[in-house]
């Protein structure tokens, strides 16, 4: 009975000294990869930062008065060596606001005078947005998406599908909206707020919901906006 007791005391003053041992080298591990990966993300922003620089001075092709906030992000330049480096290019008094992403990675950013493209929106070329035309807050507008036709292969390994998207001048993009590769918007047409766009819209049109439908058209005889 002693020696169980001696030998259960051993087993609990061996846990006492190397529990708090064991617990300093895992934090002080975490610790490091804390430091390790603050620094990382340093030298990243850095070089996102002068990335960002030389792309607005050097790789942007646009007419004055244009503007682009500071706060845009602009993936003009490819990140894989050897790719071929793609326009964006902004119209007079085209505008591209704060927190938007545009990437030029697989096509063509094209915004013609008067353009505008809101608040935390994302596009993706190639798209072109017509004279006039307004992209409202939060949209997503790609011209490229993943092909996926082998299940025992990951996405990412299978290219891209690449297809313009193209809205015409005097068309309003409503907030929250997605329009996928391939689409075209044609002249004076609405996109309701929140609507996912996968196929073509007619001129003079508006259109609703997921996916959209054409909701209304514009009669030019009565001069007023008739349900489609």
């Amino acid at each position: 009975m002693w020696e169980t007791e001696t030998k259960s005391g051993g087993v609990k003053r061996a846990v006492r000294i190397f529990l708090p041992a064991i617990h300093l080298a895992s934090n002080s591990y975490a610790l490091v990869e804390s430091v390790l990966g603050f620094a990382r993300d340093i030298v990243k922003a850095v070089y996102l930062a002068g990335i960002q620089l030389y792309t607005r001075l050097v790789c942007i092709e646009r007419e004055f008065p244009s503007s682009i906030r500071l706060r845009a992000r602009l993936d003009v330049v490819p990140r894989t060596a050897g790719s071929e480096r793609h326009r964006l290019s902004l119209g007079k008094h085209s505008l591209i606001e704060t927190h938007c992403v545009v990437c030029t990675w697989h096509g063509d950013v094209i915004l013609k005078e008067g353009a505008s493209v809101g608040i935390g929106s994302v596009v993706v070329g190639p798209v072109q947005i017509g004279e006039n035309s307004a992209v409202a807050q939060n949209c997503f507008i790609s011209g490229q998406s993943h092909c996926y036709e082998d299940v025992s292969k990951s996405f990412r390994r299978q290219g891209f599908q690449v297809t313009p998207v193209i809205i015409q001048k005097d068309v309003w993009i409503c907030s929250n909206c997605v329009i996928i590769p391939g689409v075209k918007i044609g002249n004076n047409s609405v996109i309701g707020a929140g609507s996912v766009v996968v196929d073509n819209i007619p001129a003079y049109s508006v259109a609703v919901g997921n996916p959209a439908k054409v909701i209304k058209k514009y009669d030019f005889k009565t001069e007023k906006w008739v349900r489609a």
